[in-house]
Parts: structure tokens; sequence; C-alpha cells
């Protein structure tokens, strides 16, 4: 049995620029404490899942002509 996450956040900038750095860095940290216990389902079946995954961008949907950012890795 496996316990599966899917997490989507979108916070605005002026809130995630009010998280104190220490808060974020210790965010950052669980989840890659917790990205380093994941696997892949199925992993090197034909039906892999690719479950190891966690990363964040900046958005830029809600201003006009303006690409989102890169993905960035965490």
């Amino acid at each position: 049995m496996l316990y599966r996450f899917t997490l989507d956040l979108t916070i605005p900038e002026a809130v995630f620029n009010s998280i104190p750095p220490i808060r974020k860095q210790a965010f950052k940290d669980e989840v890659r404490a917790l990205k380093a216990l994941a696997v892949k389902i199925n992993e090197g079946s034909p039906n892999e899942e690719m479950t190891v995954r966690a990363v964040w961008h900046k958005c830029h949907h809600d201003e006009v002509n303006t690409p989102c950012e890169l993905e960035q890795d965490i």
C-alpha cells in the first residue's frame, strides 16, 4: 500500500514575501526529506508513474502576455 500526496498552492506575492525566511526554509527542508523517501509507482513498468516530484515557479497567469517562469526543483 502507498500514501500519495498532491499539493498545488498559489500564494499571492505579498503574502509569500511576508512569510519569515526560516519558515520557508523549514517547508523546503521537509518537502526534500519526504521527497527522499518517495518512490515511483510501478517503477520500470510500462505504466510507471512519476511520483517523486516537487517543484515551484513564479506564475504570471494574472498578468497580460507574461509567461510563467521556469519550474525549479525543491
